[in-house]
């Protein structure tokens, strides 16, 4: 580690006095980074430092896939098989330079690692369809099998073939990372070959070589991290140009207060502002930049409900009590129907977003080519609510009562709004309605949704393409299932028709039949679509930029 870095870090880790240099980018956090491994992080602090590190064969920049690792790709007329031209001369942090090779162990080691609720497995929902690493499943999933998947060709080409057409392709490639194949074998990764093969099928890689010593070949390397604080510095061999910023430091910073403060001060170039009524307060700052209108793209905020809480200190399924819910409450569609009547989108755009958002018709993004603008969802209305509750379970849950557990995510304002509409209309339609609020750090607050132990909970969801956003919400094999546990046949049906069309003529129809079934079910309510908030320091150049990508070599002063 070199001397100015040291003497940075430890400053910022004593006290927050000293201005940041100009060759260094300080951004404050709300919750600690968890695991940097590139085929497992799904959390936004965990996948922040990865971006910076590593890279995929494309960059998803605002809905436009540009080349990165790969310069072109060719499609056969069916789709199935996708030839990636590769880029020379890269070089990975450590030094190594990228071959076909690698590219080749790291998409086959991107289909066969990771748990259920892993970026990998994310990607093989979407390009395989597994329905998770079954024993079924691995009867066939071979490593002959996966050889055929990836290979490369004579010419030194990656090329990808698949038993079908998949629409959002480009979108699980940008999430597929390059790794050195070398280096990830010597930590004591998968070989590569068939002898360790099952050994490596699912296995969770949190904490493998990769998440603790980080080798790819994006714009940033790793040099340090401790509980507070994650440490990078510019990639001189960086095949895109050195980046502006000679180091980069993510520190968490738990206090809303202190975030802000250090910002006004000269001590943090990004933090990140809890809410629209803080930001507010940082306008006309000296130093500091407000944003209060970026766009978004292919982002949707959503209430998941799920199926089946996995947590033993609820009731067992269909047994009610005033004090309590069963695992299975959600189940009941009209219970489903009747907390989406509960919420005040109203309130919600008032108080949350401060006006500065979208109205939605489904849960897709607004500015999806699939979006239908003639449907609504389930409006807010409190006597539609109470209709809906005096149905579920039979008839029994109005007059039995229930008490439902709400979550919010420290240094997150928007989730104290939600969680406090809930909880006034639940409490307000009947006196045995109870719902208390507790407050997780987000990255617990993460855990429990993923492991399936919040009773519903509030996210933002991305994907280019309806496939990506639509799978990733509602399938049993998508990376929320755990979160969901929704079971339905006729669901998974629409969702592979729609998928399987080939061209955005046919498959639009099929998107249209299959929102309005969704609308009906109401396996999740959309929010209304926000417009994104930041504050920076003034000095910062490109920030408009980085927003749309989330990479600091975007950035400069």
């Amino acid at each position: 580690m070199n001397r100015s870095l040291f003497a940075l870090s430890i400053a910022l880790g004593t006290s927050l006095a000293l201005a940041t240099p100009a060759d260094t980018l300080v951004y404050q956090i709300s919750s600690a980074t968890a695991s940097v491994e590139p085929a497992q992080a799904v959390v936004t602090y965990d996948v922040l430092p990865v971006q910076q590190m590593y890279e995929g064969l494309y960059l998803n920049n605002f809905g436009k896939y540009e080349p990165l690792l790969a310069t072109r790709f060719t499609q056969s007329s069916d789709g199935k098989v996708t030839t990636f031209t590769l880029r020379k001369n890269v070089k990975f942090h450590d030094g190594s330079v990228m071959t076909c090779t690698d590219a080749e162990y790291s998409l086959r080691r991107v289909l066969l690692v990771g748990t259920e609720t892993s970026l990998a497995s994310q990607v093989r929902s979407n390009l395989l369809n597994l329905t998770g690493f079954t024993p079924e499943v691995k009867k066939t999933y071979t490593f002959a099998k996966l050889s055929d998947l990836v290979k490369c060709n004579a010419a030194g080409q990656l090329v990808l073939t698949l038993d079908r057409n998949v629409p959002s392709l480009l979108d699980s490639i940008t999430q597929s990372y390059i790794v050195p194949m070398k280096a990830a074998v010597a930590g004591g990764d998968w070989s590569g070959t068939a002898k360790d093969f099952d050994a490596f099928i699912g296995k969770d890689v949190s904490n493998s070589a990769l998440a603790q010593k980080p080798d790819g070949t994006g714009a940033y390397q790793f040099v340090a991290r401790d509980p507070s604080r994650f440490v990078l510095k510019g990639f001189e061999g960086y095949w895109g140009g050195v980046p502006a910023f000679k180091n980069v430091i993510i520190q968490k910073v738990d206090s809303d207060t202190a975030r802000v403060l250090a910002l006004q001060k000269g001590d943090a170039d990004i933090a990140i502002v809890p809410d629209r009524d803080t930001l507010a307060k940082l306008k006309g700052v000296p130093g500091v930049t407000v944003y209060e209108n970026l766009p978004t793209h292919d982002l949707t905020g959503v209430v998941l409900f799920n199926q089946n809480i996995k947590d033993d200190k609820l009731l067992p399924a269909g047994q009610l009590a005033e004090n309590n819910i069963p695992v299975n409450f959600f189940s009941d569609v009209h219970v489903r129907r009747a907390f989406a009547a509960l919420f005040d989108t109203k309130t919600y755009l008032r108080d949350g977003l401060h006006g500065y958002g979208l109205p939605r018709h489904t849960t897709l993004p607004t500015n999806s080519w699939a979006e239908v603008k003639t449907l609504n969802p389930p409006a807010y209305n409190l006597k539609t609510a109470e209709v809906e509750f005096k149905q579920a379970f039979g008839g029994k849950l109005w007059t039995t009562g229930f008490t439902v557990p709400l979550g919010t995510y420290a240094g997150l304002g928007i989730a104290d709004v939600i969680a406090g509409i809930f909880k006034q209309n639940i409490e307000a339609l009947n006196p045995k309605f109870h719902a208390p609020i507790s407050t997780f750090e987000l990255s617990a607050a993460n855990a429990r949704l993923l492991g399936g132990k919040s009773p519903f909970g509030a996210l933002t969801w991305g994907g280019a393409d309806p496939d990506t956003n639509l799978r990733g919400l509602y399938s049993s094999t998508g990376i929320l299932a755990p979160a969901t546990n929704i079971n339905d046949p006729k669901l998974e049906a629409m969702l592979n028709q729609a998928r399987d069309a080939v061209g955005q003529a046919a498959r639009k129809p099929l998107y249209r039949s299959l929102m309005t079934y969704l609308n009906q079910q109401v396996y999740a309510i959309p929010l209304p679509q926000p417009a994104i908030f930041a504050a920076t320091a003034s000095s910062l150049k490109g920030y408009e930029n980085y927003s749309k990508t989330n990479l600091f070599r975007m950035l400069s002063k």
